[in-house]
């Protein structure tokens, strides 16, 4: 076996406890009995820990290095050398970061997500205040882990956008204000000619899940390999090849609430379901 093969091998077993987090992670967001949540917690923390060890083991990142040495023979431009960079970046920022963190840091977010609910249904921040502190606290210490050169947003930035920073990011946005703030204003006042009661009315949550699910299929999400259930926040998972789940809520006064979700969420779904299978748990294959 080659190391490359090897390295997926490897990956490929880190995906899937990915995967089983990810079934966890849907769960306490769609069906989980509140009493549940702190056992929860502990599995989510758990589980981030084992993976987080396995992909910062010694083993994974010689395999890297191996196959780092024979990338011509990979072909510098094919999928396969794609994913060793990528093997390469996720490890070097994961080593930084230490075990115990990690899993401490799983159990605060799993932890906040139940009491966030509870604070939203209930309109009380207060509640939820230390929560989120905890929560910014965790990611200021991890910009330090990762370390930055003038901002800690910046070492979080770079997860998501790449080479981005805030000063670049800023200059950005003041770029399009101007024009953004003009179109705001057109359609506010276009807008303002439509009663505002133009679609009020009540629309049964059994219907919208018709309508939902019959949106959904026309722009082509496979409901043999996805669904779509209730939560506080729609959101799109997902759990593996060919099992991604939509997330939606219902307001049986504006059925948009929920349309609009499903339209947003679907869009994140169809790119999940139409990933390379042949690369599933590498992250040529990864949606993130």
């Amino acid at each position: 076996m080659t190391a490359y093969d090897s390295l997926c091998q490897l990956s490929g077993e880190i995906a899937i406890l990915g995967n089983v987090s990810a079934v966890l992670g849907w769960d306490q967001e769609t069906y989980l009995p509140p009493k549940g949540v702190a056992h929860r917690a502990e599995q989510l923390a758990q589980l981030s820990g084992l993976i987080h060890r396995r992909a910062t083991s010694q083993e994974f990142g010689d395999l890297i290095s191996r196959c780092e040495d024979s990338l011509d023979d990979l072909g510098a431009d094919s999928p396969q050398a794609a994913n060793v960079r990528e093997w390469r970046r996720n490890y070097d920022r994961d080593t930084k970061l230490p075990n115990d963190f990690v899993e401490a840091f799983e159990r605060a977010r799993s932890l906040s997500m139940q009491a966030w609910q509870d604070a939203r249904k209930n309109d009380d921040f207060a509640s939820f205040r230390p929560h989120l502190e905890k929560i910014i606290q965790f990611n200021q210490e991890k910009a330090d882990f990762w370390g930055y050169e003038t901002c800690r947003y910046d070492a979080l930035l770079d997860g998501y956008e790449r080479g981005a920073n805030s000063v670049e990011l800023s200059a950005t946005f003041d770029g399009l204000k101007a024009g953004l703030v003009e179109i705001a204003a057109a359609s506010h006042e276009r807008s303002a000619a439509i009663p505002a009661d133009r679609l009020s009315g009540h629309f049964p949550i059994g219907a919208q899940r018709e309508l939902n699910r019959e949106v959904a299929a026309a722009f082509g999400f496979d409901f043999e390999a996805g669904r779509i259930d209730t939560t506080t926040h729609p959101f799109c998972t997902g759990l593996g090849p060919k099992d991604t789940r939509l997330t939606t809520r219902y307001d049986e006064s504006d059925f948009t609430s929920s349309l609009y979700g499903v339209l947003h969420e679907c869009g994140h779904g169809l790119y999940e379901q139409n990933l390379p299978e042949e690369f599933a748990g590498t992250p040529v294959g990864n949606a993130v």
